[in-house]
């Protein structure tokens, strides 16, 4: 019986192992640019009300194929200031305001600790921070690669303000109250960051 003996040659290994690093994906930092946002809505026995926050502070890392599609999210952090959030009515930021406390806790925050890619809906599981209450939730979001290399990532969760020790606002000498359940949702422009 022969024992037939291969070898693998130094040159061709180091090769092949280059051509199965040239296909991983590209880890590349990523920050929110001027068009991003954030709004929190929710209902009223008036109506319906939203307030905005034009200044979402964000940093990621994301993991891209060659065609620039989103493959994995490795890191994501984003923060927004309580008091950056408007409405059409200052009474109403007012109230708010003194809901959130945010004269103690002045900044909403979301950290991603695991997610799932498929196709272009990155699903992500994280801790959600409002009023110094910690809570673990789940959201998708929608992400398309724009011709420059940004990417465009959308989305919204359902809430409960109580969850998270918040009375719900009242307005007009308490003739009018807020509802429980809030819906926040994001569209997210993220640039590159160029070393």
């Amino acid at each position: 019986m022969r024992i037939i003996k291969t070898k693998t040659s130094l040159p061709g290994f180091i090769l092949a192992a280059l051509l199965l690093a040239g296909t991983a994906g590209a880890q590349t930092n990523y920050k929110q640019s001027g068009e991003s946002y954030m709004t929190i809505a929710g209902t009223s026995t008036l109506h319906n009300w939203t307030m905005t926050s034009l200044e979402p502070q964000i940093q990621a890392v994301f993991e891209t194929a060659a065609n620039g599609s989103l493959t994995q999210v490795k890191s994501l952090t984003l923060n927004v200031a309580s008091q950056s959030l408007k409405s059409a009515h200052t009474a109403m930021d007012k109230n708010a305001y003194s809901s959130l406390k945010t004269d103690k806790f002045k900044t909403i925050t979301f950290t991603v600790t695991s997610a799932t890619v498929q196709k272009n809906v990155a699903q992500c599981t994280g801790n959600l921070t409002i009023s110094g209450v910690t809570k673990s939730i789940t959201v998708d979001a929608t992400c398309t690669v724009n011709a420059n290399g940004s990417l465009h990532c959308t989305g919204s969760k359902a809430l409960k303000m109580s969850d998270y020790q918040v009375e719900p606002p009242t307005f007009m000498f308490g003739t009018v109250k807020t509802g429980d359940d809030i819906t926040i949702s994001f569209n997210l422009q993220l640039s590159p960051i160029k070393n």
